[in-house]
């Protein structure tokens, strides 16, 4: 049994039940219910528990289109309580705590690159690590400064300059909110970027991390919507 792979899928299950709205008198999607299926399918041939095949959600005719969020979240429960007292040592489904948190980051590139370090064991630092370097790419790329030698706060301090007439990337009409961007960015490059890239003295727990991460998806987005100027 893959213990990690293991972690995903109760780490997804979690998110899944997050993600329903408890209306007893509303139904949840096809596409929702064949992600149940599929998680659980997965469960099984990790665990070779046919338990678990007991929650499987029978697939004929019009049978998906008629399950409630409630009837969904009654099967996710069980499953959930399952993996975690029985599969998965003390302290490991903390994970879950944080399902929510890590299913709002939108980022592909985020993703691809955070996702095995977020849902391991340890050195967690290593995911703040890649999402700053995402960023600080991000700015380069968006501001047409790949050519550069500009790095860290050098870099953002001419992309995303505190003063509207002498800025490339333009992230607010307002001079005071543009200034407070410019000021945020360098400082999430100065306490996160150069520690976790020159050192490895930088000590985070998953949570912290993936708050860390959260927060670096959301500017991103304000970073590819923000305007190029000069």
């Amino acid at each position: 049994m893959d213990k990690l792979e293991l972690k995903k899928l109760y780490y997804l299950l979690n998110g899944l039940y997050d993600s329903i709205d408890l209306d007893h008198q509303s139904f949840v999607t096809e596409k929702t219910v064949r992600q149940f299926n599929e998680l659980i399918s997965k469960v099984v041939e990790e665990t070779q528990d046919m338990i678990f095949d007991l929650y499987v959600i029978k697939e004929t005719g019009e049978n998906l289109k008629h399950i409630t969020s409630a009837e969904l979240k009654n099967c996710l429960k069980p499953v959930i309580e399952c993996i975690k007292n029985l599969y998965l040592e003390n302290g490991e489904y903390q994970i879950a705590k944080v399902g929510y948190l890590y299913n709002s980051i939108e980022d592909s590139e985020i993703k691809e690159r955070c996702s095995d370090i977020l849902l391991g064991d340890r050195a967690f630092d290593r995911a703040i690590n890649q999402a700053t370097q995402i960023l600080e790419n991000r700015i380069k790329l968006k501001a047409g400064l790949t050519e550069t030698s500009l790095i860290g706060t050098s870099l953002v301090s001419k992309a995303i300059h505190s003063k509207l007439d002498e800025t490339i990337l333009k992230l607010s009409e307002k001079q005071d909110i543009q200034e407070g961007y410019s000021n945020l960015i360098k400082g999430i490059i100065s306490i996160y970027r150069n520690p976790t890239h020159h050192t490895l003295s930088f000590e985070c727990s998953r949570e912290y991390a993936l708050k860390v991460c959260s927060h670096i998806d959301e500017l991103l987005k304000i970073i590819e919507q923000s305007e190029k100027i000069k």
